[in-house]
């Protein structure tokens, strides 16, 4: 028996189960679609020399109609006698000139063998492989066409089953002495058996040949081959005739087509467990004849065939007919047996054109797996018949009625052996494949008193009619209904039910609720958060399309805008059927106009039944319109944004051949760059056993230099590939300063890696260090690149691209400039702490209120998706997850698990929490107690460093002041994302510093964070928080020491906010925070001292109220004398004596005249903290000297970048404190 087998769907396709197609099909002359084709040759003595070169000519002159290419048609060759030996592979040749010069080339292999087994096998363990060109990953239809002289001189069973189960179409062409028994097993079909007794015929084997290859690379056939029936057994099939029973076709043909009806049936044997037949005739309408089940005999049936007559009718409404004896006759009530499995067929015998469209209701029948043959006379339309037949095999059209006779035969076997279709059709024109045996549609009915009971009736019929029409099951299409009024309640989840049956059974069972409002918008929300969830049998994280099909009978509340986007942005497409004037306020709530359908009443649902099919059979996903997610490291670059990019490039001999296109694809990369030394500098290193440095970032500092040196780019050859070690390499000698990476100043840095190969080294350690290092590796795989390892070294799945081969680079040109020019890693700079040893304690605190609901999972994903980037082990990483909403949950503590493995298992059995309020200062507290704590696992009292990651989804209902600040003060990092519509400042207060705060639009926007959020330097300064020596935190001397030059001019209104916005977030007063200001340019000027003003009201006041000092030039070491003589005093407020933290706060924008090497050491002799800020032109040089310790520099490159390090500045000013350490004065 040969395996069933059954080929995914793609565009437009056909499913023959047992029987091929006849092959009255369109002659092509040039197949345009796609296929890979592998020719088995025969090559053994038992041909002679003249036959063998019928069949080179055979190849080559089928070959010539062929659309040879990379992303066409394919091409390979084998020819074997007692073993096999490849001719070529598909991807040796990539035009139609080469293929033929090969084919020509052939010459007879000789042997007195034909081992036909080995062969096919062969072919399944050498050709059909990635490597060798198969495209069949890519849903590319694999091919073979074996011609053979002989039996098999092994056996071939198992070379088939090897060959089938892979879903290769087999074609068989035998010559001379072919056994036909083991022809027809080896082919997919016995029809894909062909056999030429005489080789002076082939042409005509090449035109039957090609009319079925054209239907397998159009992708228009599916075969599932099963066993072969014995030809006198027909197996079960439910056969409707709908023949015209119009006036003008007259009673003469009547007569006739009745006749041809008879002699088709009379062959079946008749009955409720073999073949049923049905009649319907139809003009202007359509009638019931009899139906499947009404007949259980030949003599019943042939009688009642005998009694038809003639029903006239002056029109023919062949598209109504057709939908007719889809609702009245393919249904259960009427016979069918289709949920049986068995065979469903339609034939249409019609005189003349239809009035009505044909083509919605003939594709409502090819979804539904029913089979329709059309006939006609010269006076129907062919173009109209063939829209109607499920193949153009299947449509018979013949000069008169007379001719019936003639097409019996042909009409007889069809039906006789056609096993059964599935079918999928969409626009023609569609490229993409869609799995349309796959969906989750929710149905959501308003069960109002409004709608009354006769029309949630026909509500109730038109959804059973709309589940008919799918193939209903777990791993098929599910479904799921809620009714709705003043409230929401489900009838059923997606998962409820697995049988059509059973779920027919429950539609058809349903009662009206009732209720007198319609809260429309509260039953969308509730469809959301219970009905489109995992656990309700949601299959949304596998891609499987989800769609709402939401049944109105009133007006909708203006309520519905909200949770209709929400429902778009979850990936749910909305479907929205009502009133026909209202739909204007329908299409406001699907997510697209053409999705809106309306009646003038319910009794007319049947009407618009395959609008709604259509879409919910061929779409297969919608999103809203609109921006990117952003979150706050990505940042939109210029023309002057600074990168370091360097190229990694395969260089083996394998790529070799592709060489030219590398270096063209690099060359149209760079010449989109803004090359130099202080924008995007350009480095290219080649490996293959080892690395080899073409040219360094600081090599060239102008792009025609660059592109210059790529054009002279050779490959370097090699046959084994150390990607591993290539990426060490690079990590250590080019991503450096010596070799001009600008890393220390915070310059993103990029790999762009194209390779073509397997590596064959461990790349998992050098990936891992990439990461680390805040690397940000952009992968294009061709060839044989290994999908694992790629994604491996991709900083993320966003940055990863697979090409067929190298040639194929354009394609993804502007795909990979996108994130190449927009994207940057902003390394986030963490207390020397966080990451020494490598050992931590990471604690999730996740938003597990009803607000996420059916969003739980990308939160869940996100953090497996972070979890890989930590090193968990008893003495290394611990990691704890924490659920809260009015209350805290541990889902596991930190010395739970001592692996990684554990830890992401126990992550992906996360479960949403549920919950209406967020208390997000409550469990801040909890974990601050309960977790981090020693008695919860946590290690602080090691010296071991604690972060906290916590995601929210909106503004807490509690105060996260205090908590926030307790939890800071016992040494925990807290890192915040915040997800759509959240309190900025509260996620700016939880943080430990702005640069730790990460907000997105929508939980789509997380998957984009695995870009940025862990870049963590290891070797920066830490913070100062030394001791506090304070009886009073909350106290502090603040001065700000501004530059008020000329050159300032136009940026000080941001100079005045940032001072205005620093000061409202502290509590001021005469025994909390004091403020003074003092601006200079060749001089200083006190504008107030820290005595002056005694409420936070009068400094902000006076702030409000500065104007610009100016002046040509600044003397910062005269203005920083003037502070520590003039404001650093007791008599100006300072409680410097009182051990109150003194904090200057230089704003300066030039480089100074004067000398200030003395200053900065005077200032920290008296325990003054020095912040410097340089704006614009500022001396980069001299800020980090001049500053309190190099971290507490802030170079700016904008007015407005002020405003973006002051929520930073602003925590380290509240935390810091410094011990004065008094110098002995030295005698002179």
């Amino acid at each position: 028996m040969v395996t069933p087998m059954k080929m995914h769907q793609s565009v437009l396709l056909l499913a023959v189960l047992g029987l091929v197609l006849s092959y009255s099909v369109t002659e092509t002359k040039e197949v345009q679609e796609s296929a890979d084709l592998v020719f088995l040759i025969d090559g053994s003595r038992n041909l002679g020399r003249g036959e063998f070169q019928f069949i080179r000519s055979f190849i080559a002159n089928f070959i010539e109609d062929l659309n040879i290419g990379p992303d066409a048609i394919q091409v390979g060759m084998v020819q074997y006698s007692k073993t096999p030996s490849t001719v070529f592979y598909l991807n040796t040749y990539t035009t139609k000139t080469e293929v033929l010069k090969a084919v020509k080339n052939i010459r007879q292999k000789g042997g007195n063998e034909a081992n036909t087994g080995m062969a096919l096998q062969f072919l399944v363990d050498n050709h059909f492989i990635p490597s060798a060109g198969s495209r069949a990953d890519e849903e590319v239809p694999q091919v073979m066409v074996l011609l053979t002289s002989r039996q098999s001189s092994d056996d071939v069973r198992r070379g088939v089953f090897s060959i089938k189960k892979r879903g290769t179409f087999t074609f068989v062409l035998g010559i001379t002495d072919t056994d036909a028994a083991e022809a027809k097993l080896i082919a997919t079909d016995p029809s894909f058996s062909m056999f030429i007794p005489d080789l002076h015929q082939m042409a005509s084997t090449q035109q039957q040949l090609m009319s079925l290859f054209s239907l397998v690379a159009t992708k228009q056939l599916i075969i599932k081959v099963e066993e072969p029936k014995v030809e006198v057994q027909i197996p079960k099939r439910d056969i409707v005739f709908l023949i015209d029973g119009s006036s003008s076709l007259g009673h003469a043909n009547f007569l006739k087509i009745c006749k041809f009806i008879s002699s088709i049936t009379e062959n079946f044997v008749i009955g409720p467990d073999s073949v049923q037949v049905a009649v319907a005739q139809y003009s202007d309408a359509a009638t019931t004849e009899f139906h499947l089940n009404t007949h259980t005999t030949q003599s019943a049936l042939q009688t009642a065939l005998k009694n038809l007559r003639l029903r006239g009718g002056w029109t023919l409404n062949t598209g109504a007919a057709l939908d007719y004896i889809y609702r009245s006759h393919f249904a259960t009530a009427a016979g069918s047996r289709k949920e049986d499995g068995v065979p469903q067929f339609v034939v249409l015998i019609t005189g003349a054109k239809s009035n009505d469209d044909v083509k919605q209701p003939a594709d409502i029948l090819k979804r539904s797996a029913i089979m329709a043959f059309a006939l006609g006379d010269r006076n129907a339309d062919l173009a109209e018949l063939n829209e109607i037949a499920i193949d153009p095999s299947l449509v018979f059209n013949i000069a008169e009625f007379d001719s019936l006779p003639d097409i019996h035969q042909q009409v007889l076997t069809q039906l006789s052996t056609l096993a059964g279709v599935t079918v999928v059709y969409e626009q023609p024109t569609a490229s993409v494949k869609k799995e349309m045996d796959k969906r989750d549609i929710v149905f959501l009915i308003d069960g109002s008193y409004n709608t009354g009971r006769r029309n949630f009736a026909d509500i109730r019929d038109f959804i059973a009619t709309i589940i008919t029409a799918f193939d209903i099951g777990n791993d098929r299409v599910q479904v799921g209904l809620a009714q709705y009024s003043d409230a929401a309640n489900s009838e059923f989840f997606l998962n409820t039910y697995s049988s059509k049956n059973e779920l027919l059974s429950h539609v058809r069972e349903l009662r009206q609720r009732g209720g007198r409002t319609r809260k429309t918008g509260e039953a969308l929300n509730y469809v959301l958060k219970y009905l489109f969830t995992k656990y309700s049998g949601s299959r949304h994280e596998e891609g499987v399309p989800q769609f709402l099909v939401l049944i109105t009978s009133g007006k909708l509340t203006n309520g519905v805008r909200q949770p209709s986007d929400a429902l778009l942005q979850a990936g749910v497409i909305t479907l929205v059927i009502g009133a026909e004037n209202m739909i204007k306020q329908l299409q406001e709530v699907s997510s697209d106009p053409s999705l809106a359908f309306g009646v003038k009443e319910f009794r007319f649902l049947p009407e618009i039944q395959h609008k709604v099919l259509l879409p919910l059979s061929t779409l297969t996903g919608m999103r809203k319109a609109s921006e990117p997610p952003t979150a706050q490291t990505i940042k939109d670059m210029t023309d002057n944004q600074e990168r370091d990019i360097v190229f990694l490039i395969d260089g083996s001999t394998k790529a070799g051949s592709s060489f030219r296109s590398v270096r063209e694809f690099l060359k149209g990369l760079i010449e989109q760059l803004n090359v130099g030394l202080n924008r995007n500098r350009v480095a290219v290193v080649q490996y293959s056993k080892g690395p080899k440095v073409e040219f360094l970032l600081n090599t060239y500092s102008n792009k025609d230099d660059v592109l210059d040196a790529v054009g002279k780019l050779k490959p370097m050859g090699g046959r084994m590939l150390n990607t591993g070690a290539a990426l060490n390499y690079i990590i250590r000698n080019v991503f450096t300063t010596a070799a001009g990476s600008r890393r220390d100043a915070n310059v993103p840095q990029l790999l762009v890696l194209l390779i073509s190969g397997k590596s064959s080294d461990n790349i998992k350690e050098a990936a891992g260090a990439l990461k680390r290092a805040a690397i940000v590796a952009f992968v294009i795989g061709a060839m044989d690149a290994d999908g694992k390892e790629t994604h491996e070294i991709a900083y993320s799945s966003n940055l990863l691209f697979a090409v067929h081969d190298f040639q194929s680079l354009p394609d993804i040109q502007n795909e990979l400039l996108q994130p190449l020019k927009t994207l940057i890693v902003e390394v986030i700079k963490m207390p020397s702490t966080v990451t020494e040893g490598n050992k931590r304690d990471i604690v999730f605190l996740v938003d597990g209120s009803y607000n996420v609901g059916t969003f739980f999972y990308l939160i869940r994903d996100l953090i497996i998706n972070l979890i890989p980037n930590f090193n968990v082990a008893k003495d290394k990483d611990q990691i704890s997850v924490v659920q809260y909403s009015e209350d805290a949950r541990i889902e596991f503590p930190l010395n739970a698990y001592t692996n990684k493995e554990l830890v992401l298992a126990k992550t992906r059995e996360l479960r949403l929490k549920g919950g209406r309020r967020l208390k997000t200062g409550s469990a801040l507290d909890f974990v601050r107690r309960n977790v981090f704590s020693r008695s919860g696992g946590g290690r602080h009292h090691l010296g071991i460093s604690q972060i906290l990651v916590l995601i929210t989804s909106g503004k807490s209902l509690d105060n996260v002041k205090q908590p926030t600040e307790e939890l800071k003060q016992a040494g925990v990092v807290p890192f915040v994302i915040g997800i759509g519509n959240v309190d900025r400042q509260e996620l700016h207060q939880i943080a430990y510093s702005p640069s730790l705060v990460f907000q997105v639009d929508d939980y789509w926007g997380l998957s984009d964070l695995d870009l940025h959020l862990f870049s963590i330097s290891k070797n920066v300064d830490s913070v100062p928080i030394p001791p506090t020596t304070s009886t009073d935190g909350d106290k502090r001397d603040i001065v700000f020491l501004l530059d008020g030059s000329a050159k300032i001019g136009k940026g000080f209104p941001n100079v005045r906010k940032f001072m205005m916005r620093m000061v409202d977030n502290f509590d001021a007063g005469a025994e909390k925070v004091q403020f003074a200001a003092v601006q200079f340019s060749e001089s200083p000027r006190t504008e107030f001292y820290l005595n002056t003003h005694s409420t936070k009201k009068q400094v902000l006041a006076t702030i409000k109220k500065l104007k610009l000092k100016r002046g040509k030039k600044i003397n910062i070491g005269r203005a920083l004398d003037h502070v520590i003589e003039n404001v650093f005093i007791s008599s100006a407020g300072s409680r410097m004596d009182n051990a109150v933290p003194q904090i200057l706060l230089l704003l300066t924008s030039g480089k100074s005249h004067d000398d200030i090497s003395q200053q900065a050491k005077k200032l920290r002799k008296l325990g003054i903290v020095l912040f410097a800020i340089g704006l614009r032109d500022a001396d980069q040089s001299v800020l980090e000297p001049m500053a309190y310790t190099a971290s507490l520099a802030f170079p700016v490159n904008s007015f407005q970048g002020l405003l973006n390090i002051q929520d930073q500045l602003q925590q380290i000013v509240k935390t810091v404190a410094v011990q004065i350490v008094e110098t002995p004065v030295k005698d002179n």
